[in-house]
């Protein structure tokens, strides 16, 4: 029982000390990026522009965008792929005023990674911008 406690607490102690040694790799920002600025909610429908960086560690890789609105919905995703995408670029999501509202946005970001027999996926930290009313 002893054994079992001290290795448990090892284990966490040695977690700890990596991901204070290493701050992107605590906030996720290890695998990648994303990011835009403020702006106006503008009537109709219109896209707006996000930026991203993907760092996969290896050549076969897949990326997947989603924006989330104010209110904790989905609203809209994306899809990078290494064949069509850089690694570092810009992107956009189309934003209908009627179906949504001002407020703060998330953007989400999934970097899948094929090295290997069992692909991995990681979740890059969240960024967020704000649409507000003109």
């Amino acid at each position: 029982m002893l054994r079992r406690t001290l290795l448990g607490s090892t284990v966490v102690v040695l977690t700890l000390v990596t991901l204070l040694a290493n701050p992107a790799v605590a906030a996720g920002t290890y695998w990648g990026s994303t990011g835009a600025p403020d702006r106006v909610l503008r009537p109709g429908c219109h896209n707006y522009g996000y930026h991203y960086k993907v760092r996969p560690h290896g050549h076969d890789w897949s990326a997947e965008t989603f924006l989330v609105d104010p209110t904790g919905e989905g609203l809209a995703s994306g899809a990078l792929d290494p064949d069509s995408d850089p690694r570092r670029g810009r992107s956009q999501f189309r934003i209908c005023r009627p179906s949504t509202q001002a407020g703060r946005f998330t953007i989400r970001m999934k970097v899948s990674i094929y090295n290997g027999p069992n692909p991995r996926q990681h979740w890059v930290k969240r960024s967020y911008f704000h649409l507000r009313h003109a």
